[in-house]
């Protein structure tokens, strides 16, 4: 005989409630909130430095286009690109016969009219020549004079050097070939000093103080690119007093001398760090960038109350600036705990625990 198992009818009942009451407790739990993972920030006092970075780009100290003021054959061009060169020494060389030829020829006819000149000058003290005469004779020998002048310096100048040490950026002639005067024949640039030109929005050079915008000489530094962890003195060359009408920027250059471990060329990227002295009364903290949040017309951080891990909504003031890390001037106050990475996802009240 099999056996059977029977249920009554109260037992059913138990066994369904019961699965019943799991159900509930597995969803309860389930809807049970988390709290979200935030990386958190201690708020620190500002530096008494306003730090701003720009992008800027690397060009050479100076950068010159040389050429030769004669034209003629290219008889000697012992120069190639990024070759190293002292001042003095040789780019170019023309044929010189035809400029010797002519200096010599020069030379002759001035020699010639300077012994006429004298003669006439004894002569005319001897009343054996009219004075008219003497006149002619003289503004022969200076013409001749003026002739040889040139004939000098055209030779002079039909040989190119160096005006200063550096390098050559680019070659635009070859060897044997005919130029004409003018033309350009190398590109040369300095090898010792730099130049880095950022453009600085109006608002900013607007809040610079007066007595920091009449220093000749901010704290200034160029880091490039190549070498982010390398920070160079850099001092203010010149600058643009009228903003261009499309960006609204001035455009500002500072002068650099690399260190020997580093080669700069022209075109590199980099950043300008700008330093100024902020002297001002309020208290200034510096936050991280990502760390504030914007609804298009106010600023806020998510500040963090340590005793129950909830996170509340702080209006804040920004001291204008560029960088990775901006400056409140209201709202926050030092040692302070607010929500950096994960900010974004928060909504007021909600609890949350350190990430690290």
């Amino acid at each position: 005989m099999s056996a059977r198992i029977r249920f009554s009818p109260c037992g059913a009942l138990l066994l369904a409630l019961s699965l019943s009451a799991c159900d509930n407790a597995q969803e309860t739990k389930s809807r049970t909130p988390t709290a979200r993972p935030v990386k958190l920030i201690t708020v620190k006092a500002a530096d008494a430095m306003r730090v701003n970075r720009f992008p800027a780009v690397i060009g050479a100290g100076r950068l010159s286009e040389l050429s030769l003021q004669v034209g003629g054959m290219l008889r000697e061009f012992p120069v190639k690109k990024a070759q190293s060169l002292k001042r003095g020494d040789l780019i170019a060389r023309l044929d010189q016969r035809d400029f010797k030829s002519t200096l010599a020829s020069a030379r002759a006819q001035y020699q010639n009219a300077e012994k006429e000149y004298r003669r006439a000058v004894r002569l005319a003290a001897q009343d054996a020549i009219a004075r008219a005469v003497l006149e002619q004779r003289k503004t022969q020998r200076d013409v001749n004079k003026a002739q040889l002048e040139r004939a000098e310096k055209a030779l002079a100048d039909s040989v190119l050097r160096a005006p200063f040490k550096g390098l050559v950026a680019q070659t635009m002639v070859k060897k044997l070939q005919n130029v004409k005067p003018g033309q350009i024949v190398v590109k040369f640039m300095s090898d010792d000093t730099f130049e880095a030109t950022i453009d600085l929005p109006a608002g900013f050079v607007a809040r610079i103080p007066k007595k920091a915008a009449e220093n000749p000489d901010p704290h200034a530094f160029v880091i490039l690119d190549a070498a982010p962890n390398q920070r160079i003195r850099a001092l203010y060359k010149e600058a643009t007093l009228l903003a261009d009408t499309a960006s609204q920027t001035y455009a500002v250059t500072f002068a650099f001398r690399p260190p020997e471990n580093l080669l700069v060329l022209p075109g590199m990227n980099a950043n300008v760090e700008l330093r100024i002295e902020n002297k001002a009364q309020t208290p200034r903290v510096a936050v991280p960038l990502a760390a504030v949040t914007s609804d298009g017309k106010n600023n806020y951080v998510w500040a963090v109350d340590k005793k129950t891990m909830k996170v509340s909504k702080r209006a804040v003031t920004l001291e204008e600036g560029v960088g990775e890390t901006v400056v409140v001037t209201a709202g926050l106050a030092a040692e302070e705990t607010i929500a950096g990475a994960g900010a974004a996802y928060l909504s007021e009240g909600m609890k949350i625990r350190e990430w690290k």
